[in-house]
């Protein structure tokens, strides 16, 4: 499968309120809930996707497609589901089907793979960053050290990231954390349905130019 091939659309209906996806076989339908989760401050525009739980600050990679140095604002696809009846489904919850950082407010024409420096374009669909912790985050490449002070314990065994995720949806977050020190943030979400490898896509204009970027928690359903 060729890089052309793997072009995506279709991205733009996981951040639209109301249903998504086919029902089950059970008659179960996916909805979507947008919810914004503030500005991401992008200093140096080199956007990481991590888990930030395992990655270290030295190994902290950013992707290669850079953007103006700056705030950007983060919204995730909260996914719930509701039975064939419109009843909501409270057993599951909702998931994180998707995270979106939004560089321009204008709609993609084209999605590509994001990334790192020295990685081919991917000739197939399994790319994406490592999750072990089932959390993920986006942060400044020059947020790494940041990162790594929110998610680690302080001397009395509290850790600001996880109390932050703590607070929302049973720890699923998302959470748009701060660190005192830097005055750098870093905003986390739990990943789907746990941990896995997941693929971050731009999205571009007509013009080439990047306008969001997107990772993908393989929640919503496709088939």
């Amino acid at each position: 499968m060729g890089a052309v091939q793997l072009i995506r659309s279709g991205f733009e209906r996981f951040f639209v309120d109301g249903p998504v996806g086919k029902p089950t076989g059970g008659g179960e339908q996916q909805v979507v809930a947008v919810q914004q989760v503030g500005e991401l401050s992008l200093p140096t525009g080199r956007l990481v996707a991590a888990d930030p739980f395992v990655v270290w600050p030295e190994d902290a990679e950013a992707f290669t497609e850079t953007v103006a140095p700056g705030t950007y604002p983060v919204s995730v696809s909260l996914v719930s589901w509701v039975d064939g009846d419109g009843y909501p489904d409270i057993r599951q919850g909702y998931r994180v089907a998707a995270a979106k950082v939004t560089v321009q407010d204008e709609p993609a024409y084209s999605w590509t793979p994001a990334v790192l420096p020295g990685e081919p374009v991917p000739m197939q669909e399994e790319f994406g960053y490592d999750v072990k912790s089932s959390t993920g985050a986006f942060f400044d490449l020059s947020a790494a050290p940041a990162v790594d002070r929110l998610a680690s314990d302080d001397e009395a065994g509290n850790c600001d990231l996880i109390d932050a995720l703590g607070k929302v949806g049973g720890g699923r977050g998302p959470a748009n954390v701060v660190d005192p020190h830097s005055g750098l943030n870093v905003v986390a979400f739990s990943t789907g349905w746990g941990d896995g490898v997941y693929p971050t896509w731009v999205g571009r204009n007509t013009a080439g130019d990047p306008v969001a970027f997107v990772t993908d928690f393989f929640v919503i359903n496709r088939s």
